[in-house]
């Protein structure tokens, strides 16, 4: 049913999507709150109702409290009627989730991506995963509402193609119609945005949308990029700029260069790669570090020995990441005295380090704090880790269809 009431638009349709995405967004609820949130008649409301019982579509869910008579029944969504795919293409990792429509994850699988994982292996091991999926849950592909990804940019979005990423471990991704792709190999609909942007839909959603209105969301690892949500609605990511995304606002300007060509970028200092060539370059130059007792060869160190490191308290690997997270805190005050958010959710691999995670907080906030002392701001790691980004893309197919969500 939610797929047919997408492409209509009868008084009755559209009355039945506005009622049905008011359940999703804030099921379990009553009749009485629906009839307050969409005005319609009693009479309306109890027809229209019956009809989403009737095609399964919602179910009722107990009772709510009385206003001094029956308790009222409680209408939420069938978390199986229809069930998701969300997709995170990124520079470490290729994410596949198999969701229900209230996007609890049923199944999921990863695959690390490296110098071997080109369009060709990557689009193969999505296509195998979800088929995999499928089969072992014994769910057949017409329940399958669509995949949605989050990916890495540039993209084009509406024709679903990724462009150009910059700094991808393996060759051959220009230009992928990975839409077009997916959709011939797996007869399933694909929806594609930016992964940051899929992430904050999910967390903003999930956690945060009752109590914040301007959100930003910094995605950080091989690359960044962030995600804003601004008076409760998401605003396009500066990914759309072109190849080298974000990660470039100026914090130092004699300072190293970038691979963008400029100088003194917060990517310069702060990305795992910088992070990773800092510290091979300190144990080059004899600083004792617990890295060369677990390493033959030091240029082979990766950015995973160094938060292992780190957590080990390292004091050579410690002082590098506290330094980047130094010039990242710099970076998102500016991001503060522009915006002012309420809310910043930061995540990705370099967050994973406490240190790194403590000192940009304390930077980002000191900073913006001489300038705006009364501004209230938090900061937060977010709700779902890895997940967030192909948990958002899921979300990405309910506001597709139920637009007025």
């Amino acid at each position: 049913m939610i797929k047919e009431l997408y492409e209509k638009n009868s008084i009755k349709d559209k009355r039945l999507k506005d009622l049905l995405s008011l359940i999703y967004e804030y099921g379990p609820i009553s009749k009485n709150d629906l009839i307050a949130k969409t005005k319609l008649t009693t009479t309306t409301c109890t027809r229209l109702l019956d009809d989403l019982l009737m095609e399964g579509v919602i179910t009722e869910s107990g009772f709510g409290e009385s206003s001094g008579g029956r308790k009222p029944f409680l209408y939420e969504i069938n978390a199986d009627y229809y069930f998701l795919i969300g997709i995170d293409i990124s520079r470490s990792y290729t994410k596949v989730l198999l969701m229900d429509l209230k996007l609890n994850v049923k199944s999921e699988a990863r695959l690390k991506m490296d110098k071997s994982s080109t369009p060709h292996a990557t689009i193969k091991f999505i296509e195998q995963t979800i088929i995999r999926m499928l089969v072992e849950s014994k769910i057949n592909k017409d329940k399958i509402l669509g995949i949605g990804i989050g990916s890495i940019g540039p993209l084009d979005s509406k024709r679903g193609i990724i462009l150009n990423p910059y700094q991808f471990p393996s060759d051959g991704w220009r230009d992928i119609p990975i839409k077009d792709t997916l959709e011939e190999k797996l007869d399933i609909e694909v929806t594609i945005d930016y992964g940051v942007n899929t992430a904050l839909l999910a967390e903003y959603n999930n956690h945060y949308k009752d109590i914040y209105s301007n959100v930003v969301y910094m995605l950080k690892g091989v690359g960044s990029r962030t995600g804003m949500i601004i008076d409760g609605q998401l605003k396009p990511g500066t990914d759309k700029l072109g190849i080298h995304g974000q990660g470039h606002m100026i914090v130092d300007i004699h300072g190293r260069k970038c691979y963008c060509g400029s100088y003194g970028c917060v990517q310069a200092y702060s990305s795992m790669r910088a992070i990773t060539n800092d510290v091979i370059n300190a144990l080059k130059q004899g600083k004792e570090s617990i890295l060369t007792e677990s390493v033959t060869d030091i240029e082979s160190i990766s950015f995973d020995d160094i938060c292992k490191a780190v957590n080990n308290n390292d004091p050579v690997s410690s002082e590098i990441v506290k330094n980047a997270a130094y010039y990242t805190g710099i970076g998102i005050s500016n991001l503060i005295n522009v915006l002012h958010p309420d809310l910043i959710i930061v995540n990705g691999a370099t967050y994973n380090m406490k240190i790194f995670y403590d000192t940009v907080v304390k930077i980002a906030t000191e900073r913006s704090n001489i300038i705006f002392p009364d501004h209230v701001l938090s900061f937060s790691r977010g709700q779902l880790g890895e997940n967030a980004t192909a948990i958002g893309a899921g979300r990405l197919l309910v506001t597709k269809y139920l637009s007025s969500l």
